[in-house]
């Protein structure tokens, strides 16, 4: 399929909309969370374009009643944090320690373990396991020196662990297991393909795989579940310069949604439908209010997407499926948020978890309808590398 639009088209359409108050959906289904500043005593300064040096973003899954949230650690280790209830605090495990981790991680719920996965030293794969309630984690190599260059992405295909990053000379891999001890490797683009972290999931009979690709565009891959390669030829999501971040990616009923941060800072959602060849855009967000990858989720019947917002605050925005009509609201207020935010869907509310100022690590939770995002420290200063 080809690019819905040219680069010039939504540069002009982004222009346009610069200083154009969106339309609020007032019949929202947590519309009142509109605009809720949350007060937190690390927040500091004042909104400016400019963001201070990010942190690696965390991971987080929702395990049973627990929240488990990996990060990179300091001096490049891997941390893992479990709560059972955010009333009792945040439990710290080490991974994996000094010299082990270089990139963010990506983490998964695998039957009785959980599975983390991150590039590890000169640019290889690794693989961390461990049975839940055990706190012993145990080391697979996925690929050797060489092959990894961005944070991965993981799914679990039925018996099947899948892993996806940017490779050597900017191409995009994909390493699969039955729960062996070899991770089969295969080529999904070639060189000069990938040029972000690739996001990953499970559509159908499918695999589909989104990164940025050559000129800021961006592109889809995929291939039937469980196939010995066979991956598509690139189908392009979005034009040159119109993708300037990694994507984040949902199934949303039979259908795909992509979000990236777009041309000035703008935050844009793609969507291709189920049985259809043309992918559909909607700006989300004016331009100079994303300033990093977004993370995005389903939440009863809409869609949820968190990023880093202007002065490092923390920002949300949703709509209903079939709307374009996005409620903003603020998560955490200026000099809050220093990477990336991961999110999950939590007891009927949203998750939201990022790092925090001198690399600490917050969670932020409110249920559908309120309008306030409680704030939990999971880990203190430092602790983020």
């Amino acid at each position: 399929m080809g690019s819905i639009y040219s680069a010039a088209s939504l540069a002009v359409r982004l222009c346009l909309r610069r200083g154009r108050k969106r339309p609020v959906h007032g019949g929202g289904r947590i519309a009142s969370r509109i605009v809720a500043f949350l007060a937190v005593a690390v927040m500091a300064g004042s909104a400016t374009a400019a963001q201070a040096a990010a942190s690696t973003g965390p991971s987080v899954i929702l395990n049973g009643i627990d929240t488990d949230i990996a990060v990179q650690g300091p001096s490049d280790s891997l941390h893992f944090y479990w709560s059972g209830a955010y009333n009792s605090g945040f439990n710290p495990e080490t991974v994996a320690g000094t010299g082990t981790t270089y990139s963010a991680p990506a983490m998964i719920l695998n039957g009785n373990t959980v599975d983390i996965a991150a590039m590890g030293p000169d640019n290889s794969l690794d693989l961390y396991w461990a049975t839940i309630g055990t706190g012993t984690w145990h080391f697979q190599a996925v690929a050797g020196a060489g092959t990894t260059y961005s944070a991965p992405a993981m799914i679990l295909d039925g018996g099947n662990i899948n892993i996806t990053a940017q490779g050597p000379g900017s191409s995009l891999l994909f390493w699969t297991t039955n729960g062996g001890t070899a991770f089969a490797q295969e080529t999904v683009a070639g060189q000069g393909t990938a040029f972000s972290a690739p996001a990953m999931i499970q559509n159908g009979n499918e695999v589909d795989i989104a990164v940025q690709g050559p000129g800021n565009s961006l592109v889809d891959y995929w291939k039937v579940t469980g196939a010995e390669g066979g991956w598509s030829p690139p189908q392009t999501v979005s034009g040159q310069d119109t993708t300037f971040s990694a994507p984040a990616m949902i199934q949303n009923g039979n259908g795909i949604d992509i979000a990236a941060q777009g041309y000035g800072n703008a935050l844009i959602l793609y969507w291709l439908a189920d049985g259809s060849s043309t992918w559909t855009f909607d700006i989300v967000v004016n331009a100079n209010a994303a300033f990093s990858a977004p993370a995005m989720i389903l939440n009863a019947g809409g869609v949820d997407i968190a990023v880093q917002g202007n002065g490092n605050a923390l920002d949300i925005y949703w709509a209903p499926n079939g709307s374009d009509q996005w409620d903003t609201g603020t998560v955490a207020g200026p000099g809050t948020t220093f990477s990336a935010p991961a999110m999950i869907f939590n007891t009927q509310g949203a998750d939201v978890t990022a790092a925090g100022p001198d690399g600490s690590l917050y969670t932020y939770y409110a249920p559908n309808g309120d309008a306030t995002f409680t704030a939990w420290m999971v880990a203190p200063d430092g602790s983020v590398g």
